[in-house]
């Protein structure tokens, strides 16, 4: 879990210092020193999982770098949310909600380097093996936003299915899946952003949730990023799995007590 969920971290600090996000607040070095802590841990994590059954010191050890590795996402979602909300409202960099902003974030990080590295410092104890990490392009990740609105001979395909959703779809008491399959570059995500954004789906749908699913994917992430699109705001502190997935089934459900 541990390992799964620290590469889906790195792969968030990347996404976000590839993005134009990253320049409102001059974290660059900050976020590449962290991924680049996290990066160093992660060579022993696989060895430090199958030792934490008998070895009690590395269980907690694990504990203590998933508890750092769930704060450092929370920096990185406070960061995106801020930087939405500077491009929503035309902010200024100069504008003095930025600069505290800057402090308070740039006081959590500093904080953070200095826990990751007593963690990274409290691995050499343990004598674990580190094991070769290959390293894979960040899968790009996609938006609801419409960037692309005009798409050669897609009209067609975007009212056929936005008639499956509301003729078949929306009453189904099962989950439905509806997938859209066709060769790389042809328009797939714009289809399906298209499809999001009809006026039809907005009016029928109550909640509509964009989400991207990379391929190494954590189940806890997922709920995490459902919850904070229907809030419109981060949902900050470590979470476990039961309160996060009783979260969601309240917002399913229709209740308004799934906030906090």
């Amino acid at each position: 879990m541990a390992e799964a969920f620290l590469q889906i971290v790195i792969e968030n600090i990347t996404s976000f210092l590839e993005g134009e996000l990253s320049l409102l607040f001059g974290f660059e070095n900050e976020f590449e020193n962290l991924s680049s802590r996290f990066s160093t841990i992660q060579a022993v994590l696989e060895d430090a999982q199958m030792k934490q059954l008998k070895d009690k010191a590395i269980k907690n050890w694990l504990h203590k770098l998933n508890a750092a590795a769930y704060k450092v996402d929370d920096i990185l979602d406070e960061c995106k949310y801020e930087a939405t909300r500077l491009k929503q409202y035309r902010l200024r960099r100069c504008h003095p909600g930025i600069f505290t902003f800057r402090h308070k974030i740039g006081k959590r990080m500093k904080e953070m380097m200095e826990k990751l590295d007593a963690i990274a410092k409290e691995r050499m104890d343990f004598h674990l093996q580190e094991k070769l990490i290959e390293r894979q392009a960040a899968r790009r990740e996609t938006c609801s936003i419409l960037t692309e609105p005009q798409v050669y001979r897609r009209d067609k395909e975007e009212d056929e299915i936005v008639k499956i959703l509301i003729n078949y779809v929306s009453d189904a008491q099962q989950l439905s899946v509806l997938p859209i399959v066709d060769m790389g570059g042809l328009g797939k995500t714009t289809l399906a952003q298209m499809v999001f954004n009809d006026q039809r789906v907005i009016e029928h749908f109550n909640p509509k949730i964009w989400i991207c699913v990379s391929d190494n994917f954590n189940e806890k992430r997922l709920i995490k990023a459902i919850l904070e699109s229907a809030e419109g705001r981060p949902l900050l502190g470590y979470m476990d799995l039961a309160p996060l997935q009783k979260k969601l089934q309240e917002l399913l459900n229709g209740k308004d007590t799934y906030s906090s």
